[in-house]
């Protein structure tokens, strides 16, 4: 008949709560049989103790009771969320169909009548005790479920991120002169990240999960770049007019690619870093970059980061159409563009740690 595996090292525990001690006994002894542990309390305060020491799986309580009666007590532990989905029983002799009602609707879920019957006793515990073990495991399955759904979402986000990485680096390997750029281009942003959440305003812009997203989503700021003739990306003399329009079609087009893999798809906040980077990380601070009509702090600020962050590296490195500066001319033509090409803000953070930045 009891369906509640009763040869568990730990049985269920039942606390029962009656102010007259006969009552308490009777049951205790009809649980005890059935292989449950009976806590057994006088009052619904030392009730309350048992509970802050031991969880029981049911609740079985008199309604009238002096101090706080059970009705009571039983919308206090439906109150919490630590005692909320215990299965709450009252045992007692219901009158009117007044009080039924006030019993469920402080969430009792049965009665058993006063005086017991051992078999109805028996049969409404292991009924509830049953119900209580199912809600568990599903609530188990559940949660097991939901952790498996984020897990493979992570993985199929960072499989994505890999695919598109590995596109920006084809796309950078075409002039072999870029070296690891989009490795020191991903590490000195979170670096730089980093040095400007130690500041006050840009606590609360700049989280752990942005520096994070950074790291990973600057990398792909040039992968518009596939979109550029050969003959104009690696052009090793001056661009023309009309050439420059192209070069600089690679911000929007970039942009337009990721945004295409983020269409239709929720909470893809690493893309739409990406796609702020892809699309301003030209624009200047002064407003003489492109796109047009954005300038400072109408910037976002991760594409501002990788802006300063993206044009250091290439100035201390080779490139087919120029030969590297020195490290000492690089860092003098970040200040000396501060307030023009780069927020005065991320130019003082960089002074302070660029020694700490990739450059190899």
């Amino acid at each position: 008949m009891v369906e509640v595996d009763i040869n568990k090292k730990d049985p269920p525990k039942i606390l029962i709560v009656d102010d007259i001690s006969v009552n308490l006994k009777i049951l205790e002894k009809i649980l005890l049989a059935e292989g449950y542990e009976p806590l057994c309390a006088l009052n619904v305060q030392e009730a309350l103790d048992i509970i802050n020491e031991t969880m029981p799986q049911l609740i079985l309580s008199d309604l009238s009771m002096p101090g706080m009666d059970g009705l009571e007590f039983c919308k206090l532990l439906k109150s919490s969320p630590m005692t909320r989905d215990i299965p709450f029983i009252f045992i007692t002799v219901l009158n009117s169909t007044e009080e039924k009602e006030q019993a469920f609707l402080a969430g009792a879920v049965d009665f058993i009548p006063k005086p017991f019957d051992r078999v109805e006793v028996v049969m409404r515990v292991t009924n509830q005790l049953n119900n209580y073990q199912m809600k568990q495991e599903m609530a188990d399955y559940n949660r097991m479920m939901h952790q498996l759904v984020i897990e493979q979402k992570k993985q199929i986000e960072e499989e994505r991120e890999n695919v598109l990485y590995a596109l920006a680096k084809v796309v950078e390997k075409r002039d072999k002169n870029t070296g690891n750029h989009l490795d020191n281009v991903g590490y000195n942003c979170r670096l730089l990240a980093q040095g400007l959440q130690l500041l006050p305003e840009y606590e609360d812009q700049i989280t752990d999960e942005f520096i994070e997203m950074i790291g990973e989503a600057s990398k792909l700021h040039d992968i518009g770049n596939i979109v550029i003739p050969d003959s104009i990306f690696l052009k090793s003399s001056s661009l023309d007019g009309w050439e420059m329009e192209v070069i600089k079609k690679h911000a929007e087009e970039g942009a337009k690619i990721l945004e295409e893999i983020c269409y239709g798809r929720e909470n893809c906040r690493f893309l739409t870093m990406a796609i702020t980077i892809a699309r301003y990380h030209h624009a200047n601070w002064d407003g003489t970059g492109y796109p047009e009509n954005i300038k400072g702090k109408s910037i976002p600020i991760a594409a501002r980061i990788t802006t300063l962050v993206n044009n250091f590296d290439v100035l201390i490195g080779k490139r087919c159409y120029k030969d590297a500066y020195t490290l000492e001319e690089s860092i003098q033509i970040i200040n000396d563009e501060s307030g023009k090409v780069y927020d005065p803000d991320i130019v003082r953070v960089f002074n302070k740690v660029w020694r700490q930045m990739k450059i190899d």
